[in-house]
């Protein structure tokens, strides 16, 4: 009887321990994935439009590979090579129009952008920079040598 009621509080003890160290980790794993967003505390109406705005951006993307033709994907397949080096091989490869077409899409992300950062308020705005900061800096635009709004 000992034996039993012994396996019983271990296997519980064990199983709550999983079922805790489980929830602990989503919780940490949901508030990672979203980038911290969930800091900014967004009202529906601006979650919506991050939304969409996510939703474009992937719409266009897939619009910009159904044009790669098989040497282009295969070049950003590639993953023996830095994803830099990828990118740069495959704008060797663009054509007028698919020049034309990215540019058209990062002019469109970078439009979203803005009108999204034009509805938050100071409190947003200030998390956001703080976010940034902590992260090590500001977006690709700023890695690639562009101007900090």
């Amino acid at each position: 009887m000992k034996n039993l009621v012994r396996t019983l509080a271990l296997s519980t003890t064990l199983v709550l321990g999983l079922v805790i160290g489980a929830s602990a980790q989503d919780a940490k794993g949901d508030k990672s994935k979203k980038g911290g967003l969930v800091e900014l505390n967004l009202t529906d109406a601006q979650k919506a439009q991050m939304k969409a705005n996510r939703e474009s951006q992937k719409a266009n993307q897939e619009k910009f590979k159904a044009t790669l033709g098989a040497e282009q994907k295969a070049i950003m397949d590639d993953k023996t090579m830095k994803p830099k080096e990828r990118m740069q091989k495959l704008n060797e490869t663009l054509s007028t129009e698919q020049k034309a077409m990215s540019k058209a899409n990062r002019e469109e992300a970078k439009k979203n952008q803005e009108a999204f950062k034009s509805t938050l308020n100071e409190e947003q705005k200030e998390k956001m920079e703080s976010m940034k900061s902590e992260r090590g800096g500001g977006g690709q635009q700023e890695k690639r040598g562009g101007k900090k709004n």
